[in-house]
């Protein structure tokens, strides 16, 4: 089973109804503990539809629900496995199969899920979808933050009636506009199975987080493919995340170059800090991350902001608005004009004793009359494997799509010339050699020759040394005293005259 290969499966809009109410009070008023641990709950549907996933003997559909399983949880960390399909009766839905961290007991309890029947009867179960997310969350998870990972065909029931599809809509309205639901992905994979009362070509699995907490370790496992190995599609949130900025071809462009750092969302400004630049223009395109919507058309403006400088500075984005920009690809070409705070001298002392500087900042992006629609090519493909299925109202953006915020990370950095260092190498060199210099003239005695009353005389003296000078018969004199040149003598008070010179 390669999960790794993305196979487009569709699905037909069959889901049943919830009232908007808030999620918060329908799992009895619990609020989301944060931070906590985040528990990921596999719901797998086993009602009616889903008959030829277990009936067909070749059926991959349980060794999948196991690959995820493996792939998503942590080592040691438990996880928490349930069927569901509809309540009647005696029959619960959902209905937990396992709890627990013990790989062959989550696998036992997986291969025990079967269809179920309908109480009393050889019927097949229908399906309430909302009532296995909210079911889930309040009995498994209740105030705690959670990613329930949905393995489903999409179906419900035979002929739904118009209020059965009312519901249906109202439902999906509901999960784009509730806060508490954070993210919610889909992955189609092409699956193909044919039991005894159906046939189908392929599963549909989603992740839906419930609580911020949840919806950071699912945005975590989505950027490095964890779950499946490739990107699924995102239908919430769709009023964030829109845009990467792509800059063109990298090179040195006035005294900068311009590239995307290794995350490839992080604008990096290289600069050379002899040219103190205050602006800086670059050209690119913008990457539509709202796959699979393409981005109809958006009014786009730009805010700057660095870390200790002014916040919320205007930048230019010429042209203001983007146009059929298809899912995951690139729009026509924009330039950017970003205002550069003020950059270190290249005499401050991080600089001069460092490798450059860096000062990091953030973009934000705001698209305004955001108008989306489902990628014709997605569309394409999910038809092809399913065929005459309506893709779920799921997948039509909601009200909080006609307008988005994006932050991606901006950094600069300082590549500042060798010179100045080299100035203050050799400044310090010169202090450090007259220094020398002058210690030794301190410490090493010189030789005078003192010539006293005609008698003439040898006197070693180091720098601020002092000596006594005597005359013929012994008698102190004077002083002979040097600073850094010559000695010079200084007679007592009250002395007779005596004679001297310094040779």
């Amino acid at each position: 089973m390669n999960i790794n290969k993305v196979f487009w499966a569709g699905a037909r809009s069959r889901i049943a109804g919830a009232a908007l109410l808030s999620l918060a009070c329908l799992c009895g008023g619990a609020a989301v503990a944060a931070p906590a641990d985040t528990v990921n709950i596999f719901l797998v549907q086993n009602s009616g539809w889903m008959e030829p996933f277990y009936a067909d003997p070749q059926s991959s559909f349980k060794p999948l629900v196991n690959e995820i399983v493996r792939r998503v949880r942590r080592p040691g960390e438990p996880v928490l496995v349930a069927s569901f399909n509809q309540s009647v009766g005696t029959n619960r839905s959902p209905l937990m199969a396992y709890r627990g961290s013990v790989d062959a007991d989550i696998k036992a309890a997986i291969a025990s899920v079967g269809v179920a029947k309908k109480p009393g009867s050889t019927a097949l179960t229908d399906t309430d979808f909302k009532e296995a997310l909210v079911g889930a969350i309040r009995e498994f998870s209740p105030g705690k933050p959670c990613i329930l990972w949905i393995f489903t065909n999409n179906k419900n029931s035979p002929q739904n009636s118009p209020e059965t599809v009312a519901k249906n809509k109202e439902f999906y309205n509901w999960l784009q506009s509730e806060p508490m639901i954070d993210r919610i992905i889909a992955f189609p994979y092409k699956l193909p199975v044919k039991g005894h009362l159906y046939a189908a070509n392929g599963v549909m699995i989603y992740g839906i987080a419930y609580g911020h907490d949840a919806g950071v370790r699912l945005s975590q496992m989505v950027q490095a493919n964890v779950p499946f190995g490739s990107s699924p599609v995102r239908l919430k949130p769709l009023n964030s995340e829109a845009l990467t900025f792509v800059p063109g071809a990298a090179g040195e462009r006035k005294g900068y170059a311009v590239s995307l750092g290794p995350d490839r969302k992080t604008l990096v400004l290289k600069f050379d800090g002899s040219t103190n630049p205050s602006t800086a223009t670059v050209s690119g395109r913008f990457r539509n991350d709202f796959n699979p919507y393409d981005i109809v058309a958006a009014q786009v403006s730009l805010a700057t902001a660095f870390r200790g400088g002014d916040q919320g500075v205007k930048a230019q984005i010429t042209p203001d608005a983007i146009r059929n920009v298809p899912a995951a690809g690139l729009s026509e070409p924009v330039r950017v004009s970003i205002n550069v705070p003020p950059l270190p001298s290249m005499w401050s002392p991080a600089v001069l004793f460092g490798s450059g500087s860096r000062i990091d900042g953030r973009m934000t992006f705001q698209l305004d009359n955001q108008k989306l629609a489902m990628s014709k090519e997605f569309v394409a493909q999910m038809a092809a494997l399913f065929p005459n299925d309506p893709l779920p109202d799921l997948f039509i953006p909601g009200d909080a799509a006609h307008s988005s915020t994006t932050t991606l990370p901006l950094s600069v950095l300082v590549e500042y010339p060798i010179w100045p260092l080299l100035v203050l190498v050799a400044g310090l060199g010169a202090l450090v050699l007259g220094g020398l210099f002058l210690a030794s003239a301190m410490l090493q005695a010189k030789k005078y020759v003192v010539v006293v009353d005609g008698s003439q005389r040898n006197v070693r003296l180091k720098a601020f040394g002092k000596v006594d000078l005597r005359d013929d018969s012994g008698k102190v004199r004077g002083v002979l005293a040097r600073g850094l040149g010559k000695p010079e003598f200084t007679a007592l008070p009250e002395s007779e005259p005596l004679s001297v010179r310094i040779l």
